[in-house]
């Protein structure tokens, strides 16, 4: 399928801002059905979509949340990248890490910054194989580009560095090719000199030292374990850089886990095998137990410099469903949650 054509000439803006004229947004804006050289083929709704009607359902509707939110998604790069805004700007270096989700993260900023012509230089780690997503009937990339990846770096045409690592090693037994434990290597490296560094396995290597940190845990943890990890990375990463005088020391942002849809009592992937009816994600859930853990565990300005909530309990609908409920389709839902990201460096 090519490109839907974005009727992204004239949202209004909706926040009561000064000038509450029509927001320009530039026609080239966006990214569709693996039109960027960074998107994944599991999370390309349109790319996965068989000629069903639910499915196609479940496209349409991410890709209405992305034109509906596109004038908050435009005035953050905006924000960034446009010269005559910040003129002065100086560049930052970003490390991001954690599992998955957030490499959807990731995803969505290098996206929708490559289709503003603002990616100067990238390097994506794409693996020869990489597994295709469970339920899929159809599976067409089973390896390189759109398959899978690990760790990737960008830089933008401001300066600007975003370097994406596995906070767990790399995935589908390559644990011991990644950084098997970025957590535990940056509470040595605070211990040691009170600081912390990119490591080893950046795509390539940062220009300079690391200006913002954004972390998250991500799914894979059992809640016994994810409030250990969690208490580690607030009290031996995030306290003591806290309190650090040093005015070299990097922001600390964290991005809470997504919201689960899945078909069970809390929204939560159940362990071990689950029936076709569990798989089947639901439009809306009442809380998201990961999220209000680490909000629990982490405060904005006490132990993190910004905590960044996702905010997606009505989301349900946006996922990649079959038998996904975590995921998000892209564009969409992560877009947002990428370009607020994104204003927060």
């Amino acid at each position: 399928a090519t490109k839907p054509k974005l009727s992204n000439n004239s949202f209004r803006i909706e926040d009561g801002a000064e000038g509450n004229g029509d927001v320009k947004i530039p026609t080239t804006m966006g990214y569709y059905n693996l039109s960027c050289p960074f998107e994944m083929y599991k999370y390309s709704c349109a790319a996965m979509q068989d000629n069903e009607s639910d499915e196609q359902e479940v496209t349409a509707a991410s890709m209405q949340y992305y034109q509906q939110h596109l004038s908050e998604i435009w005035r953050a790069f905006d924000s960034v990248f446009n010269d005559q805004i910040n003129p002065q700007q100086q560049p930052k270096r970003i490390f991001m890490t954690g599992d998955s989700l957030l490499r959807q993260v990731f995803i969505s900023i290098a996206c929708n910054a490559f289709s503003l012509n603002a990616v100067k230089r990238s390097e994506v780690q794409w693996r020869k194989k990489w597994p295709c997503p469970e339920g899929l009937t159809k599976c067409t990339i089973t390896g390189g580009v759109h398959s899978g990846f690990d760790a990737a770096s960008v830089r933008f045409t401001n300066g600007m560095e975003i370097h994406y690592v596995p906070h767990g090693g790399f995935a589908h037994r390559n644990r011991s090719q990644g950084e098997p434990d970025v957590l535990q290597r940056m509470k040595r490296q605070v211990d040691d000199s009170g600081e912390i560094d990119f490591g080893t396995k950046t795509a390539f290597p940062p220009s300079g030292p690391m200006d913002v940190l954004v972390y998250n845990l991500g799914a894979h943890c059992n809640p016994r374990k994810s409030r250990k990890m969690l208490e580690s990375f607030a009290s031996d990463v995030a306290m003591p850089l806290m309190r650090s005088k040093s005015e070299q020391r990097p922001k600390l942002v964290y991005v809470t886990t997504p919201t689960a849809h899945f078909n069970t009592t809390d929204g939560q992937h159940m362990s071990g095998k689950m029936g076709d009816e569990q798989k089947h994600c639901v439009d809306r859930v009442t809380h998201n137990p990961r999220a209000e853990l680490e909000k629990q565990i982490l405060k904005a300005g006490v132990n993190v410099d910004a905590l960044l909530d996702y905010d997606d309990l009505e989301l349900g609908a946006l996922h990649v469903h079959k038998g996904d409920c975590l995921h998000y389709c892209m564009p969409g839902a992560v877009d947002v949650v990428g370009a607020r990201l994104l204003e927060l460096f």
